[in-house]
């Protein structure tokens, strides 16, 4: 009987043993109600750190769409929103307004091609001519006085003449010379006008006038296309008449802005920063954007700009600051569900590290630099405290630079649920 006594106890030690170790191995409950131990073996693995926000899809790569002219718009082929292809027309404008705009065009580029041909030959134009003759008359007329001042000065050597005769002639010879000097300056000046500053501006309008009357075209004129594939979208409201548009039966004028058409491989996400939130987002960082209008689709991009002056307009008293993202172009299945102004939540990286160790914030203890886990390396008959150094903390877990090694189990207790 006492040997079978200690037979049975015996073999009830080992069992027990053998719970407990397998509970501390496992991560399984220990038998203290109040506790429930965990363990987790060491494995690199990327950290990444997020910083949220909410934005909305705006446009990237950009053209404006403007008014050629003063004109009625007969019809508008398109809602803003829209995708339209490039060539597509968009917007038909008044043919007679376009001819009258053609007019006005071709007066002007008239006017500016003569003006430019008059300063390509101007060292044979009219001016030059002109002051050119005006020199050669100064100086035939200084000539002819001065022969009939050498004369009279022999008859006055003879007292042929009275001296105030010859002392006239010398007043004379002293205004020729002076009309000689100014006609030989402005000759010079006429030259210069043609030259230079004046000739280079003559030629610039000329293309200018040029380009203008190209751009009004005959009846082609008469519709503005789009001059690449895009989504067409409202003007910005801070431009004028911009939150206007433009609509079948209205007028537009001259450079009035009436669309701007965003290429579907250049969208942006434009969202607002508070101060406490500048340092953590800087141009060059990842981005994932999602949204509920996505259909389920993680859209990647890149940290573009952040803004160095405060929004004014913003109205909340606080500081803030626009941001701008620009995501990577769509796929086909991606540009058919986004459209401008969708709502966009938007996980800036704020860190990353593609390949170190993490542990649960719970298996961490202390503060550093003397924060410390329960460890066991390999070959190890029971883990021990182990100092460790910290890096970021993120919603996952903790980042761990120093003090593990990849196959170290960490141990750590947490209250049991329910």
């Amino acid at each position: 009987m006492p040997r079978r006594r200690w037979l049975y106890v015996g073999a009830a030690v080992v069992l027990g043993g053998a719970l407990l170790l397998g509970m501390m191995r496992g991560g399984g409950k220990a038998g203290d109600e109040d506790q429930v131990e965990q363990s987790l073996v060491m494995q690199p693995a990327p950290f990444i750190v997020h910083a949220n926000f909410s934005g909305r899809i705006a446009p990237g790569d950009r053209i404006d769409l403007t008014a050629p002219f003063d004109a009625m718009a007969m019809r508008v082929n398109f809602a803003y929103g829209d995708q339209v292809q490039a060539g597509q027309v968009l917007i038909e404008l008044d043919p007679a307004d376009v001819g009258r705009s053609r007019a006005e065009a071709e007066s002007a580029w008239l006017k500016a091609d003569e003006e430019a041909r008059r300063l390509e030959n101007w060292e044979q134009g009219p001016e030059m001519r002109r002051a050119a003759r005006a020199v050669t008359a100064a100086e035939d007329e200084l000539n002819d006085l001065e022969i009939k001042l050498a004369e009279t000065k022999a008859l006055l050597d003879r007292g042929l003449v009275p001296r105030s005769e010859y002392d006239g002639l010398l007043q004379q010879r002293r205004q020729r010379q002076t009309a000689l000097v100014v006609a030989r300056e402005d000759r010079v000046e006429t030259a210069r006008r043609g030259q230079g500053g004046d000739r280079r501006i003559a030629l610039l309008q000329r293309e200018v006038a040029r380009s203008r009357y190209a751009s009004v075209g005959g009846s082609e004129g008469a519709v503005i296309r789009a001059p690449e594939a895009g989504i067409v979208v409202r003007p910005d409201k801070g431009a004028e008449q911009g939150d206007r548009g433009v609509y079948a039966g209205g007028r537009v004028s001259k450079g009035q802005l009436l669309g701007v058409i965003a290429s579907a491989g250049g969208l942006d996400v434009v969202f607002t920063l508070d101060e406490a939130d500048l340092n953590a987002v800087t141009p060059g960082q990842k981005a994932v954007v999602t949204g509920p209008g996505f259909g389920g689709q993680s859209l990647n991009g890149v940290v573009t700009g952040v803004a160095g002056e405060a929004d004014a307009t913003a109205g909340t008293g606080k500081a803030s600051f626009a941001a701008r993202i620009r995501l990577d172009p769509l796929s086909e299945a991606a540009a058919r569900n986004v459209r401008i102004g969708m709502t966009a939540n938007i996980a800036v990286v704020a860190y990353e590290n593609p390949s170190t160790m993490i542990v649960p914030p719970l298996a961490v203890h202390g503060a550093a630099p003397e924060a410390w886990v329960m460890a066991q390396s390999t070959g190890e008959a029971q883990p021990r405290r182990r100092v460790i150094g910290l890096g970021r903390v993120g919603p996952d877990g903790v980042e761990v630079l120093s003090g593990l090694k990849p196959g170290d189990r960490v141990f750590w207790t947490v209250p049991p649920q329910g």
